[in-house]
């Protein structure tokens, strides 16, 4: 008896695989997203009320979640060869689900009141979204991870695999050859 598709064989899996990419990808550009209006509303107006040390921070925070964000999308979509160089965690299903915990835990309690522990402002409500959302991504990130964790790295993680042992460079057809 053959098992279809679509009720738990392989190809089931190949499809949850793709939407936990795919809700991934949208993990990682929330996070660019917060970091960049956080590049408006925290270091424009401490730059603007001549805080430059908070200045500061809030540009490092921001370009952190920006970078990080981009470098995920690039891990989520289509392995890039500088995010194998500099984050080689990002080409791992739990590589990405412990980063997304770890990003989403930082996010919700970013725009925080530190004497009340209360939210104001859009902003905050913002963070907590994208933080929640982040969070149940890593969480199913790393029920995967787990689940797949005893097959065989080709068998686990196979668009890796596929691009991983794939030519770098199109062959030379059609060039003309200098010496002739």
């Amino acid at each position: 008896p053959r098992v279809a598709a679509g009720r738990g064989g392989p190809g089931a899996m190949r499809a949850w695989r793709a939407i936990l990419r795919l809700c991934g990808g949208l993990a990682s550009a929330l996070l660019v997203l917060s970091g960049f209006i956080g590049i408006f509303t925290d270091f424009l107006r401490a730059l603007a009320n001549g805080w430059f040390f908070c200045a500061a921070h809030f540009f490092a925070e921001c370009t952190l979640l920006m970078v990080a964000g981009c470098a995920c999308v690039m891990a989520e979509i289509r392995p890039h060869q500088i995010v194998s160089e500099n984050a080689p965690y990002l080409n791992k299903d739990m590589g990405r689900a412990v980063f997304y915990a770890m990003a989403g835990m930082y996010v919700i309690g970013r725009k925080v009141d530190d004497q009340s522990g209360r939210r104001e402002g859009v902003q905050s409500w913002f963070d907590l979204f994208v933080g929640f959302y982040v969070l149940s991504i890593a969480g199913v990130g790393m029920s995967f991870a787990w689940k797949l964790s005893g097959l065989p790295p080709a068998l686990s993680e196979p668009a890796l695999a596929r691009e991983m042992h794939a030519p770098t460079q199109p062959p030379n057809i059609g060039q003309i050859d200098a010496a002739q």
